[in-house]
């Protein structure tokens, strides 16, 4: 009997010895490490605002010959992207983190040098400062805008930026009773160079060149004409648009100071009637913005 009490008293000890060891065993036994997910990096994809309300959008207004992406971290120029151009390919650049700000031009081939930009030290400051000069040409058709990085959160990984067209736009529109045609459109004074992106409480670059700009008319204008026009934002006292038009068998020579600012991304409207010509803003959405109107008076030959 005490043979049978002490083998049951080893069982037992045998047993928790082995429950203890195995415990043990798989406190020490770890789930395998599985790899850390890979960082979701942030997709900035370039869009043109479509309009919402039809017939503004003119064809070949909305063509990007060239798009480019600058990266500033800390003040600092980081790094040029080059981005496709057509909407199929999707217009975006994956950039590493979310840091910075990222600045997107379009259409400024020509005109800005950004990969000798690249090889100095461009500070942003410099950068929000640059300017598209065209002078002797018409304004060129350049887009740009910006997205700021800093304060998104990881799990933001498709930013959209929208590009804004930089120059303003004059339609033609012919309101007389009678018969009438348009010869010539002249913005006189006209400014040949715009920042690359709006400045605040500034429109033109310092010490910027003016000169007349006239619109391409091949044949008399007798119907309503859009985008006859386009200029660079301005704010200029001297600003004149100048209209010779025949009406009702007489020449006529309509021109006033326009005494507002042009601002970009907007359309202007040109309206001849039988002495006068009205400017006003068209009533536009998303991409052409509403501005001001004001009105101009004829001066006879």
């Amino acid at each position: 009997m005490k043979t049978n009490k002490m083998t049951t008293v080893k069982t037992i000890a045998f047993a928790a010895a082995m429950a203890l060891c195995l415990s043990s065993c798989s406190e020490r036994m770890e789930t395998p490490a599985t790899p850390d997910a890979p960082a979701l990096l942030p997709v900035v994809r370039a869009q043109l605002a479509a309009f919402e309300g039809g017939g503004q959008a003119l064809e070949g207004e909305n063509t990007l010959t060239d798009l480019r992406a600058c990266l500033f971290v800390d003040g600092t120029l980081a790094k040029v992207y080059t981005l496709p151009v057509t909407p199929d390919a999707g217009r975006g650049v994956q950039l590493e983190r979310h840091a910075g700000t990222l600045y997107v031009v379009a259409n400024t081939e020509g005109l800005l040098d950004l990969d000798a930009l690249q090889q100095g030290s461009l500070s942003e400051s410099d950068w929000k400062k640059m300017a598209v000069t065209t002078a002797g040409k018409a304004p060129a058709n350049f887009f740009s805008g910006s997205i700021s990085l800093d304060g998104l959160e990881n799990t933001q990984t498709e930013l959209p930026v929208t590009l804004r067209r930089g120059v303003a736009r004059f339609d033609l529109q012919i309101r007389t009773a009678g018969k009438a045609s348009v010869s010539s459109i002249t913005l006189k004074n006209a400014a040949q160079s715009a920042y690359l992106f709006p400045v605040e409480g500034d429109l033109s670059p310092e010490a910027v060149s003016r000169q007349d700009v006239a619109a391409t008319i091949s044949e008399p204008l007798t119907q309503d004409t859009p985008a006859v026009l386009y200029a660079y934002e301005q704010e200029n006292d001297n600003l004149t648009v100048e209209i010779v038009a025949e009406i009702d068998g007489q020449v006529k020579t309509l021109t006033k100071q326009l005494g507002m600012a042009l601002e970009r991304n907007k359309i202007y409207t040109l309206t001849v009637r039988k002495d006068v010509i009205d400017v006003s803003l068209d009533l536009s959405f998303d991409e052409w913005e509403p501005g001001g109107d004001t009105e101009l008076t004829p001066a006879r030959r």
